[in-house]
């Protein structure tokens, strides 16, 4: 009888720590297990099946991915053409089509549905200065009423201005110089304040902050995508941020800081 309750406890013990080494936290999962990109072609109801972009995999094969997901912040509601990136043991069966049937995570890289508002942020060039948007609404009270310029022409969402009084959001804007090297510019009846500064617009949207590309890590790169793919509410339950993005967003604090609101 002893013996028995032994091997059972022994069992217990077991199942418990086999658990634990399960739940795998998004942070580690993202630093530590092998992923594969790819845009989604169908959806069904236990699985998508993807098209693989991620180079040293059979590129441009098509692989099944099992939505029995273990972390639960992963993104499930998947769409067809969403780009998405497959967080999983290392295993792929050599199946027509492939599949991955252990799957740790699934992060949005982009959205099917509009282009990624993270990839280049919103800028004007006028006398040859690149402004970029801070997102702030103007606080600035008796405005004149005459307008310094007009945005003429414009760019494409993920392009950078090349000449003056271009854009890369639009046409038709008017706008004041600010103070402090700012362009107040006027957005469907909203006065929003670009600012002049340095870089070359290959920033990511982390809340109300836009940060440098090439000052954050790849791991950090692609939490920003899972981030960025939350919706507002999942945002402000977010705990747990990377450190080289709190440094670059001057955010002081630790890993577990606060994230900032959208």
């Amino acid at each position: 009888m002893k013996k028995q309750g032994i091997a059972a406890l022994a069992l217990a013990c077991m199942l418990a720590l086999a658990g634990c080494g399960s739940s795998k936290s998004m942070n580690d999962i993202i630093a530590n297990e092998p992923s594969i990109t790819g845009i989604v072609e169908e959806v069904l109801d236990q699985s998508i099946l993807i098209h693989i972009e991620t180079e040293g995999y059979p590129q441009g094969a098509d692989c099944s991915v099992s939505l029995d997901v273990e972390n639960p912040d992963s993104y499930t509601d998947v769409s067809v053409g969403d780009e998405v990136v497959v967080y999983y043991n290392g295993n792929i069966a050599e199946s027509d089509p492939l599949q991955i049937n252990t799957v740790y995570a699934i992060t949005l890289k982009t959205p099917a549905s509009r282009q990624s508002e993270w990839d280049k942020i919103p800028m004007v060039m006028v006398d040859g200065k690149l402004y970029y948007d801070t997102g702030k609404e103007s606080a600035l009270d008796g405005r004149c009423g005459m307008m310094d310029g007009e945005i003429t022409s414009t760019v494409d969402g993920s392009e950078i201005p090349v000449m003056d009084n271009q854009s890369n959001f639009g046409t038709g804007f008017g706008y004041q110089y600010g103070p402090d090297d700012t362009l107040e510019i006027l957005i469907n009846g909203t006065w929003t304040v670009f600012e002049h500064r340095a870089g070359d617009g290959s920033q990511v949207r982390f809340g109300d902050h836009w940060v440098d590309r090439e000052g954050l890590s790849e791991e950090t790169l692609e939490w920003l995508d899972w981030y960025n793919g939350l919706s507002p509410e999942e945002q402000r339950a977010v705990s747990a941020i990377p450190a080289d993005l709190l440094e670059e967003c001057g955010i002081s604090g630790t890993e577990d800081a606060e994230a900032p609101a959208d």
